[in-house]
């Protein structure tokens, strides 16, 4: 009789915590779904990471197969952060090796002295490393602020999603002012500052064949006929050291295109 009293009332107990569990997890499910948001825990996956320097809250980009801090704005190759604290880590730990959230909510590490940032907001990878800033054109994002912050560098929790974005401005160009758009457009060169580059130095090799090409074709016309009106008897040698003048002129062109084809696709 003693046993079965005793086995009732352990099951007893153990229904009453799966009871209280239970409650507890329909109602924050409840709160949840009211807020409209999945927040997921602070899970991190342990990965090796290159850049030594890289700390907690950094925005952490793939670099060449490698894990280093972000260090330009919009950086295409965004991963995840650093974690602070991870509830949660998966992996094996190792001496270069960091915990990374690539989903869910982090500590970032945010700089708001340049745009104030505003929960709801785009967060995107800036000049400095690890650090992030407010995203205020379409490109790749870590994901949204939680928190706001102004004017200074600190932690706020972020939802970590890195994917490639489309933000519109927030006034049309036709109603804002000439310095705002001068700054509006200096910022957009900042950012696409490698791209431009490589557009000028494509657009450079393409001019410098032609006109190139264009001088050393009018040159050598110009030499050719001077040759065979001197010396007629000539007028076959003449023009076949022109044609391969001009075979010259036309590789060296195209070989300028070529480059100025590579620079952009590189």
């Amino acid at each position: 009789m003693r046993f079965f009293v005793t086995f009732f009332k352990k099951i007893s107990r153990k229904m009453l915590l799966i009871f209280i569990s239970s409650v507890f997890l329909f109602a924050g499910c409840g709160h949840l779904f009211a807020q409209e948001t999945f927040f997921l825990p602070d899970t991190a996956v342990q990965l090796e990471v290159a850049d030594r320097n890289a700390a907690e809250g950094d925005i952490i980009s793939e670099d060449g197969g490698e894990l280093r801090r972000a260090n330009s704005p919009y950086d295409n190759n965004i991963f995840g952060v650093v974690a602070f604290n991870p509830i949660v880590v998966v992996g094996r730990d190792s001496e270069n090796s960091l915990p990374i959230v690539t989903s869910g909510v982090a500590l970032v590490k945010v700089d708001g002295s340049r745009e104030k940032v505003e929960k709801g907001d785009f967060i995107t990878s800036s000049n400095k490393p690890g650090v992030g800033q407010k995203a205020l054109y379409p490109g790749f994002v870590i994901g949204r602020a939680m928190e706001e912050l102004d004017g200074e560098e600190g932690l706020i929790e972020v939802f970590v999603d890195p994917r490639e974005t489309t933000i519109e401005d927030e006034e049309p160009w036709q109603e804002i002012t000439f310095w705002e758009a001068v700054g509006r457009i200096i910022r957009t060169m900042e950012r696409d500052a490698p791209q431009i580059l490589r557009y000028l130095l494509a657009a450079l090799f393409v001019t410098g064949s032609f006109v190139f090409g264009l001088y050393s074709f009018s040159r050598t016309l110009k030499e050719g006929i001077k040759g065979i009106s001197r010396n007629p008897l000539a007028k076959g040698s003449i023009r076949f050291a022109m044609i391969l003048n001009l075979i010259g002129i036309l590789i060296l062109t195209l070989s300028g295109i070529a480059l100025a084809l590579f620079v952009i696709l590189l």
